[in-house]
């Protein structure tokens, strides 16, 4: 896995790696709000312009994503930049409220979770087909 670059942003680093995966990674003790996700949508169309991207989506600890902000990222417009979801998964805390993501707000695109980065990877790296609809 290979990093192009990364863009700092106020509340995550948003990674761009090898081929059509994108890595973001929200900073610890952080309420992640719709506007926070729109700074990282903006990030990704602006390294990508109108290419979709694979997200694999970390958090830091004491971190969540207010009901807004998981409602506007699982929203048909977030589609726009994201073709697939790789959610990595520390803590049982942390599967419950992704699971509210998955469940709750339906993105209308294939999303998993995932124990670890490798397997989460592996995954994103199966969906590059669908980049190509």
């Amino acid at each position: 896995m290979v990093t192009m670059h990364a863009v700092e942003l106020e509340a995550c680093t948003v990674t761009f790696l090898d081929g059509d995966i994108v890595h973001t990674h929200f900073r610890d003790n952080h309420l992640v709000s719709p506007e926070d996700v729109q700074l990282m949508f903006d990030a990704i169309r602006t390294e990508r312009g109108s290419r979709k991207a694979l997200l694999m989506v970390s958090v830091g600890d004491n971190t969540t994503m207010s009901n807004e902000a998981r409602a506007y990222a699982s929203s048909p417009e977030s589609s726009n930049y994201i073709a697939a979801d790789a959610i990595v998964v520390r803590d049982f805390g942390h599967q419950l409220a992704a699971n509210v993501f998955v469940r709750h707000h339906k993105p209308e695109r294939p999303i998993r979770m995932f124990p670890d980065r490798e397997t989460a990877m592996a995954w994103l790296n199966e969906q590059r087909n669908i980049l190509l609809t």
